[in-house]
């Protein structure tokens, strides 16, 4: 098995319901690189706190002064200064573009926002009122954490969360395309501007 190179730094980024996390995977399996999540991390951190609901986490770490947030960007930092790994989060792709961190190609993947409620509902096995019921909670629930996210990323970064071209290699709007084509699309992004050599 002959040696890679160059170590491989991906970063993919988007909204809840975007497709973000699938697309990482698939990205970290066609170039056998090891898939971090950010949302994993915070997630474990309100789990540990005892929040039933996200978002109320969130929020509440905001209030805090995101200390949090900055202690997981700091890690993300350090999976990219390793190399060989495809970064899944809302906000790496951007902090690689304002402070020159390790970052062969950046993706930012969005969606209209019922795409997004029908991706999540997809998940759930519901018919009916509960169905429609959930649907409305979900749709209130993205625009509550987008909220949340573009708030925190400017006072934290002025990044500035709904202009994803002023940072991003490629941004994709995935509302009318199945996984593979997404996938594919990006794929030959990659291919085409030599961003990376597999």
């Amino acid at each position: 098995m002959t040696q890679r190179k160059k170590k491989i730094v991906i970063a993919v980024g988007g909204p809840g319901g975007s497709g973000i996390t699938t697309i990482s995977k698939m990205l970290a399996k066609h170039f056998n690189l090891k898939h971090i999540y950010a949302g994993d991390l915070f997630r474990e951190a309100a789990k540990e706190s005892d929040y039933q609901h996200f978002e109320e986490f969130l929020q509440d770490i905001s209030k805090g002064g995101n200390h949090l947030d900055y202690e997981i960007d700091e890690m993300l930092e350090q999976y990219a200064n390793k190399g060989n790994v495809v970064i899944d989060s809302k906000v790496y792709g951007a902090l690689s573009k304002i402070k020159k961190l390790r970052c062969d190609f950046s993706v930012w993947i969005d969606a209209t926002h019922e795409v997004k409620i029908k991706r999540h509902l997809g998940k759930e096995k519901l018919v009916g009122i509960k169905k429609i019921l959930r649907g409305i909670a979900i749709g209130k629930g993205l625009k509550k954490r987008e909220r949340i996210d573009k708030e925190k990323y400017w006072r934290l970064y002025k990044v500035r969360y709904n202009k994803p071209e002023l940072y991003y290699d490629f941004v994709l709007d995935s509302s009318n395309l199945n996984e593979e084509e997404t996938f594919n699309l990006i794929l030959k992004k990659i291919e085409d501007g030599g961003y990376i050599n597999k």
